[in-house]
């Protein structure tokens, strides 16, 4: 089984994913090398050990699953989005046991906040990634895309949903998941050691609810509005039905496709209205 762990970035994807990878190592899956797509010149000392995908397609996924093999679970890292077209293959997939998708996510104002953070130390090391993120509306437009991308993801039917705040300060409501989905059991004291001592999981300000703290009231008020169904039904709630309307469009999408009928480019008609 191959498992796809997708993150918005910021979201403490790299603890999650690190979390995942303890686990299964723990349960007897060693985590070898599959792939890493990372430029070099952005991975860190420890990334080199990370699998990381750039691009998720038929091709890349099957070609994964394939060098596998049966009874093994091995886990990758991405952060990248997949074509609405693809939605009901995925959950083909998932159902059969292929593939395991865990979505990781976060306020979306608090991942603003962390996205400058970074660009600000970027800049000071020289550094391309996260570069160039110097205001709260530049923080916003990357993160409304980021928002399309994790609803995709959660949508496909069996997605496990990660919240960083279980990541970062309930952890072992994390490891529950992980066991439950997976059907693993492993030395939680062994995986805690290693994601929270010895990986390189980038750990940042690691705190609940900056936003509230950390930005004025017309701050508030502006991310309020580009995050208001995203808040209201991501965060604020676990809302299921938020994530069901997006899958019966994708999977009608799908449809169209596959009669010839269109729907397979644009992304107007399934995932916006996120803001008011």
């Amino acid at each position: 089984m191959l498992v796809i762990s997708y993150g918005i970035p910021k979201s403490g994807s790299t603890l999650a994913f690190e979390l995942l990878r303890g686990a299964l190592e723990s349960a007897g899956h060693p985590q070898f090398i599959l792939r890493n797509d990372r430029p070099e010149e952005s991975r860190t000392v420890a990334a080199p050990r990370r699998n990381f995908v750039n691009a998720i397609s038929r091709e890349s996924v099957h070609e994964m699953t394939a060098q596998i093999g049966p009874g093994r679970i091995l886990a990758v890292k991405t952060h990248s989005p997949f074509k609405p077209e693809l939605f009901c293959w995925l959950e083909e997939m998932q159902a059969a046991g292929e593939i395991q998708i865990v979505a990781n996510y976060r306020d979306p104002r608090d991942v603003c906040l962390s996205l400058m953070d970074a660009s600000r130390r970027a800049e000071e090391r020289g550094q391309q990634p996260f570069s160039g993120i110097n205001d709260l509306e530049t923080a916003a437009q990357r993160v409304q895309k980021r928002v399309v991308n994790f609803r995709r993801w959660a949508a496909v039917k069996g997605s496990l949903r990660i919240r960083y705040d279980d990541v970062a300060f309930d952890t072992q409501k994390v490891l529950d998941a992980y066991e439950r989905v997976l059907g693993i059991t492993f030395d939680r004291a062994q995986v805690l050691r290693y994601a929270f001592e010895e990986a390189d999981t980038l750990r940042n300000k690691a705190k609940r609810n900056r936003w509230r703290d950390e930005l004025d009231e017309a701050q508030k008020e502006f991310t309020r509005k580009c995050f208001r169904k995203f808040i209201f039904n991501a965060i604020n709630h676990d809302n299921q039905d938020y994530h069901d309307q997006l899958r019966e469009q994708l999977i009608r999408r799908c449809r169209k496709v596959a009669q010839g009928s269109g729907g397979e480019s644009g992304d107007d008609d399934d995932d916006g209205g996120e803001a008011e």
